[in-house]
């Protein structure tokens, strides 16, 4: 009885450390409200085509639809969305999302 006991109680420590390490390796870079989600997935994409290891997490009521049930769609249940990256790349994602708001602001500019 007490072997199974400590056997348990080892197992839900390596669990609940497993879980602090693997979110203690990501580092929220910006923030959005749920509303403004999209402008947050496209700058995801843009990481993630650069190679960047970055991830979407919602803060808030659960979702109905959108990032969670694997569409690009958003619900305005939540009530935060964060673009995380990882502790490693974080230098190389804020030079990154910088080329991103240049390019998205000279590619709508007119050529004079």
């Amino acid at each position: 009885m007490n072997a199974t006991l400590i056997v348990v109680g080892v197992s839900v420590f390596l669990v609940l450390v497993i879980l602090i390490a693997r979110t203690s390796r990501y580092r929220t870079v910006l923030t959005a409200p749920g509303s403004q989600a999209e402008e947050l997935q496209n700058k995801h994409a843009y990481l993630h085509g650069r190679g960047i290891r970055s991830r979407i997490r919602e803060e808030g009521a659960q979702p109905t639809a959108g990032i969670a049930a694997g569409t690009m769609h958003t619900s305005p249940n939540y009530s935060a969305v964060q673009l995380q990256v990882h502790k490693e790349d974080v230098e190389q994602a804020k030079q990154a999302l910088e080329d991103y708001t240049l390019e998205l602001h000279t590619s709508h500019s007119p050529l004079l």
